[in-house]
C-alpha cells in the first residue's frame, strides 16, 4: 500500500487507526499476520471463516447457560473494578479478557461434558479462568492455566488472575506455553476441554493445537480465541477428524482493532473415535 493510500484511510478512520498502530508498536507479533492479511485481503476472514450462527444450538448451550454466566458477569466485573482494572478489549496491555460469547461456549461445554480436567493458556486478569472454574465448581474438577507475564511490565504481573477468587482447584504455572505445556499434558492427560488464548502467532497456534489435540480425550473440546488474526485454526481443522465451529465474540464494547470490530473464536469438538486425516 503506497503511503498517502496508508494517510488516506488513517484520516478516513482515525480511531481504528490509532487502535492499529498501539497494537502494533506492544504487540508485534500478535498484529503482524491480521495486519498484513487484512490490507491484503480485506474479505479474507469471512472467506476462510464463515460464522456459524447456530453455534450455541450445535454446543447444546441452553438458557440456562446463557442466565448463570450472565448472573455471574457483574460480580466479575466488579471485582476488578475494585482493583482498579478495566475490563473487556485492550484491557491488559492490548490484549483483551474473554467475552460473554466466548465465556458462555465454555461454560457450556464444561457442563456437557462433565469436564474435570481443563487446561488453558493465556490468562491476563483470569475472567475466563474465573468463569471456568465457578462451572467446574458444580461438580468438582481442575483447571491449569499457563501464562507468560510481559517480561518488560513487571508492575502488571499482579494483575494476572485478578478476577479468580477462590483458588483451591486452579494451578496457575508462569511461564511460555512452550516450557510449561508438554509436560503438564503427559502429567494430567487425557483432559476434557483445552483453551487457547495466548500468543496468537500461526506458529504458537498449531504448536498448542497439536498438542491439545493428542492429549484431548475421546469427545472432548478444543476452544480457540480469536482465530480471525491469522489462517492457524482453519488450516489444522482440515488435519484431524472434527465438527468445527466458528462463532463471533461479543465483547462488551467494540474492538476497533478486528475486521467486525468483535473478532472471532472457534470450536473443535473431537468424535469418540478420532484420528490425525491421512
Amino acid at each position: 500500500m503506497r503511503p498517502w493510500s496508508v494517510l488516506n484511510v488513517a484520516m478516513q478512520n482515525p480511531m481504528e487507526s490509532w487502535a492499529f498502530l498501539r497494537w502494533a508498536i506492544h504487540d508485534p507479533m500478535g498484529s503482524r499476520h491480521y495486519f498484513i492479511d487484512r490490507w491484503k485481503h480485506r474479505d479474507w476472514h469471512i472467506r476462510m471463516y464463515p460464522v456459524d450462527h447456530d453455534w450455541r444450538m450445535r454446543i447444546g448451550s441452553t438458557d440456562d447457560d446463557r442466565k448463570q454466566t450472565e448472573q455471574l458477569w457483574p460480580s466479575v466485573l466488579r471485582r476488578l473494578e475494585e482493583q482498579g482494572l478495566r475490563p473487556g478489549p485492550e484491557s491488559y496491555f492490548f490484549w483483551n479478557d474473554g467475552d460473554p460469547a466466548f465465556i458462555q461456549a465454555i461454560w457450556c461445554l464444561v457442563r456437557r461434558l462433565q469436564a474435570t480436567k481443563v487446561v488453558e493458556t493465556g490468562v491476563a486478569h483470569g475472567v475466563t479462568s474465573r468463569f471456568i472454574l465457578e462451572a467446574l465448581g458444580m461438580r468438582g474438577g481442575h483447571l491449569w492455566s499457563i501464562d507468560l507475564p510481559p517480561p518488560g511490565s513487571p508492575e502488571k504481573h499482579h494483575e494476572i488472575g485478578a478476577a479468580v477468587i477462590d483458588r483451591t482447584n486452579w494451578t496457575l504455572l508462569l511461564g511460555s506455553s512452550r516450557q510449561h505445556l508438554p509436560h503438564l499434558l503427559k502429567e494430567v492427560g487425557p483432559i476434557d476441554i483445552f483453551i487457547h488464548d495466548s500468543e496468537h502467532s500461526s506458529t504458537n497456534m498449531l504448536f498448542e493445537m497439536r498438542l491439545a489435540w493428542e492429549a484431548l480425550r475421546p469427545g472432548g473440546a478444543l476452544i480457540v480465541d480469536d482465530i480471525d488474526l491469522n489462517w492457524a485454526f482453519g488450516e489444522f481443522s482440515k488435519q484431524i477428524k472434527c465438527e468445527k465451529l466458528v462463532a463471533e465474540a461479543e465483547p462488551i464494547r467494540p474492538d476497533l482493532r478486528r475486521f467486525n470490530q468483535k473478532g472471532l473464536f472457534g470450536v473443535l469438538l473431537k468424535p469418540q473415535s478420532s484420528a490425525m486425516k491421512p
